[in-house]
């Protein structure tokens, strides 16, 4: 035990070295700095395909370079593809991609990228027999995926096709108004077939496992559940520097067990970013810092409850408080509707394509002539022992006590706050056993649907109870044409949650990318939490 624990310092003081001696070896471009970042637990699977946790989707964006990739303001420009074209009946998008673009891997394993990786790639998703890919739906509109992923054609029926290698072709089942910003995602990323068998079903767990066709490619991954100094060394692909500049020499991840102490990690300078949904003065003052809303909390009525299983009983009291009147605190806005204001669709902000006209207002005398006239119906004189659960872990929470306050003075109705665990806020919520409940959304693709599907049965983590006839929307989003046809979509989807009072937005949850302010070109998504590094500088 005792070597093992010496020999594992050994690296990790091997490591702090590394560290020291690049962050100095900066040029006056801004180039050649070794950036650092921790990761809020261990990548689960470097494999696109397979990779679903923000932790491995950092790494693979770092380490892959897809099709088309978001660029600046939102828009969609070619990554590996040198250029694109669009069919006009919008069923066929043709590739071309750029030359000495090459697959790199610690172990010396080099090859050209060709159209033939990508093809492969989309068939491993769609492979039913080989592979349980979570992105199966995702690329759906894709000719014969659905039946692929059946078993009822081969996979080799599937609408992806290597015409040169150097031409990709890929057929759509239907027009798709959002097909390329599907293809900016890890999963779409290239899979080289003689590398990935070579692995013998270990591709993507190891850095001998792992290969790169974008920035940088995968030195070291050192990672043991029992000791706390794991990390990821990442290093400038050569080859494809030549093509595409690549800023920083190298990237190191630092892999901890939570970010409770990213914040401290960054005043100290022991990484050079972090995202925090926390706002310090301390930390922001002398750094660069960008601001993004992309959380929804609100208020969720079990609709199986003796009282709010009434329509009428969830309207009067979604009209009673007057939203303006929550008051604001540093990192939370008051909400105007599900869909927080930075959740953007083909790089545009959804909630200026939409009117806010679907939200309910702020109506007392309404509220109290349904809530009276709801009451009389049930034999009713009042409501009493309600009360609203709140996770422990929730930030914000003090904004109920003003809705609370109103919902006093304007119905007579008498509600409790009740704040428990995390551990007893989910069983509460997946048996039923609440009136009402502080609920957090968040997006996990990048979309609107996430917002929406919480109200599906699709939602597993808080039961079928849920069960919202806003999945037929789900169904229609896939076969929208046109980004106008797909915001309508949307907007339905939420007057229709909306005009249920199943769910009352109240406010919208902050997110927070801060960097050095030495720094320069690091690229976040907020939308998928992935922080590209390729093009990032550090000045002193």
């Amino acid at each position: 035990m005792f070597r093992r624990r010496l020999r594992l310092f050994i690296i990790a003081l091997t490591v702090i070295m590394t560290i020291t001696c690049f962050s100095s070896c900066k040029e006056n471009d801004g180039s050649g700095y070794t950036f650092k970042i921790n990761l809020a637990g261990n990548p689960q699977n470097l494999d696109p395909q397979l990779a679903e946790d923000i932790s491995s989707k950092v790494v693979i964006s770092n380490m892959m370079c897809g099709l088309v990739k978001i660029g600046e303001n939102g828009v969609i420009v070619p990554d590996a593809a040198e250029s694109y074209s669009i069919s006009d009946d919008g069923l066929t998008y043709t590739f071309e991609l750029k030359e000495n673009i090459f697959w790199e891997s610690e172990n010396g394993y080099k090859s050209a990228l060709t159209a033939d990786d990508f093809v492969f790639a989309f068939h491993r998703i769609y492979d039913s027999e080989a592979l349980f890919s979570p992105y199966v739906d995702y690329f759906i509109c894709i000719k014969n995926a659905e039946a692929v992923s059946r078993g009822m054609l081969d996979k080799s029926e599937l609408g992806v096709k290597a015409l040169s290698d150097n031409t990709l072709q890929i057929e759509l089942e239907y027009p798709y108004y959002n097909f390329l910003e599907l293809l900016t995602s890890t999963a779409a990323m290239p899979c080289n077939k003689a590398f990935f068998e070579s692995t013998k079903g270990r591709y993507g767990l190891s850095a001998e496992t792992t290969i790169s066709n974008g920035a940088f490619y995968l030195k070291e991954w050192n990672y043991d559940p029992y000791w706390d100094n794991n990390y990821i060394i990442m290093r400038r692909n050569k080859s494809n520097s030549e093509q595409d500049y690549v800023y920083p020499y190298s990237l190191n991840f630092f892999i901890k067990k939570s970010s409770e102490n990213d914040a401290a990690d960054y005043s100290a300078e022991n990484i050079d970013c972090l995202v925090t949904e926390i706002y310090d003065k301390k930390i922001f003052s002398g750094s660069n810092y960008s601001e993004y809303s992309l959380k929804s909390f609100g208020l969720l009525f079990n609709t199986k409850s003796k009282y709010f299983s009434q329509q009428n009983f969830r309207l009067a009291l979604a009209s009673a408080f007057y939203l303006d009147s929550v008051p604001a605190e540093s990192g939370y806005s008051t909400a105007y509707g599900i869909v927080p204001d930075d959740m953007t669709v083909m790089g545009r902000k959804y909630r200026e394509m939409i009117s806010d006209e679907s939200m309910i207002l702020y109506d007392k005398s309404k509220a109290l002539s349904l809530w009276t006239n709801t009451l009389n119906a049930h034999n009713a004189v009042s409501i009493d022992g309600v009360k609203i659960t709140v996770s422990e872990n929730f930030g914000g929470a003090d904004y109920l006590s003003s809705v609370t306050e109103q919902w006093q003075q304007n119905l007579e109705f008498f509600c409790g706050i009740e704040v428990v665990s995390q551990n007893e806020y989910d069983l509460k919520i997946n048996e039923g056993s609440f009136d009402i409940a502080l609920v957090e959304i968040d997006t996990s693709n990048g979309t609107p649907d996430d917002y929406f599907e919480f109200f599906t049965s699709n939602n597993k983590d808080f039961g079928n109870y849920i069960i919202f006839s806003a999945s037929g929307y789900m169904q229609r989003l896939k076969r929208a044409e046109s980004l106008n046809e797909a915001v309508e979509i949307y907007a339905q989807a939420e007057k229709q949650i909306i005009d249920s009072a199943v769910y009352i937005p109240l406010f919208y949850g902050n997110k927070y990318f801060v960097c050095s302010e030495k720094s320069s070109d690091i690229e976040f998504n907020p939308l998928t939490g992935e922080i590209n590094f390729r093009y990032a500088k550090m000045f002193d």
